[in-house]
């Protein structure tokens, strides 16, 4: 500094050098002002980052135990299903042993679980519901896919109870493969479709038979010579007809009432299924009084004496029928017709012939077997 005066005064200054060494000083303070500002800087975005980052740790913590929760309760109700399932199931490891049972499956053991979990399947389910043979244990390991069978076992009872076995392949909770294996009954099922199997042959049966004389009907024998003339056909043999009827039918009736009527004709019914002996002939009620025999691969001679017996054995019925005109007795008038089918005409030739036949047992008589 220099001091100084004017005139007749004093003057007070400083010297260059001392100017010089108060700016580096003042330079040398901003720019330790500087850096302090860039490193709060800095610091501030470390402490912003160090914020954000914890963030978001703290929200990917939340988010796993979110899930965690989630598969918690799942597992919970996953284990309700389990356990709750009407149908029996059981988890088993590749060794065979069951992991875990369900209640109904141990229903279906008659067992506790202590006395399952830890046990071979194959020695607590008998076979064939269960064995080494029969193991769905052995088809579900050689696929990703559910394998399913019915299978069934006899009870102490007797009776047969079904399932339906559904196997899939399970990783268990200690990590080793295994099978999940549901036991599905369907017992009522296969009772219910074999009674309904059962009705459809009744209903199939009654619809072939006449009900008053529990016979073939009209719609069996249209169906069977069908079959059997295309058959002949085929194999060029003979095909024979016999059409009977009751001979002054309706007077019976009249005379005797309706009642007695049905039993003439159950008897008579009788007595002419009676005379079809041979496997392939069929005695039908052709309706009314009337009824016809088809006695495939028989000739003409033989459908005749055939035709004769089946007379004889209704005369020797001895029914009293006192207002017939052809004996004292209920008797049958009969006609024979016989031919060898062909493959491009129908059986109506054959059955024409055979009511000729019979029309004209009863124009000349009654009583009586007469050939076409």
């Amino acid at each position: 500094m220099t001091t100084g005066s004017g005139a007749g005064g004093s003057t007070v200054g400083l010297s260059v050098n001392q100017q010089g060494s108060h700016v580096l000083k003042i330079e040398e303070l901003n720019e330790r002002i500087r850096f302090l500002e860039k490193e709060r800087s800095g610091l501030f975005d470390s402490c912003c980052e160090l914020r954000s980052g914890y963030d978001t740790l703290m929200e990917a913590i939340g988010a796993a135990n979110q899930k965690q929760v989630q598969a918690e309760m799942l597992s919970m109700e996953l284990e309700q299903v389990f356990s709750s399932c009407a149908d029996a199931m059981w988890v088993v490891r590749e060794d065979k042993t069951v992991v875990r049972a369900n209640d109904a499956m141990l229903a279906l053991l008659g067992k506790s679980a202590e006395d399952v979990v830890g046990y071979r399947c194959c020695n607590l389910l008998e076979a064939p519901l269960y064995s080494d043979k029969n193991s769905p244990l052995k088809s579900a390991q050689s696929t990703i896919a559910a394998k399913e069978y019915d299978v069934s076992r006899k009870l102490p009872s007797g009776e047969q109870q079904h399932f339906i076995v559904t196997a899939a392949p399970l990783v268990t909770l200690d990590g080793t493969p295994g099978i999940v294996t549901q036991f599905k009954d369907i017992t009522d099922r296969k009772q219910a479709e074999a009674a309904l199997a059962k009705a459809n042959i009744a209903l199939a049966r009654m619809a072939r038979l006449d009900s008053l004389t529990q016979l073939p009907n009209r719609r069996s024998f249209d169906e069977t010579i069908d079959q059997e003339w295309h058959r002949l056909a085929r194999e060029e043999q003979e095909l024979s007809l016999v059409l009977c009827d009751i001979d002054c039918f309706k007077q019976y009736n009249d005379t005797y009432g309706h009642q007695a009527g049905d039993e003439c004709l159950r008897q008579v019914a009788k007595a002419l299924g009676d005379c079809a002996k041979r496997a392939g002939d069929l005695a039908c009620r052709y309706g009314g009084e009337e009824f016809i025999f088809l006695l495939p691969s028989t000739p003409l001679e033989g459908a005749i004496k055939f035709a004769e017996r089946v007379r004889q054995a209704v005369e020797a019925l001895s029914l009293p029928h006192g207002t017939s005109r052809a004996a004292s007795v209920v008797t049958l008038s009969l006609g024979v017709a016989t031919q060898v089918p062909c493959s491009d005409s129908l059986p109506d030739i054959l059955l024409k012939a055979a009511d000729d036949a019979l029309y004209q047992a009863k124009d000349s008589g009654r009583n009586r077997v007469v050939a076409d």
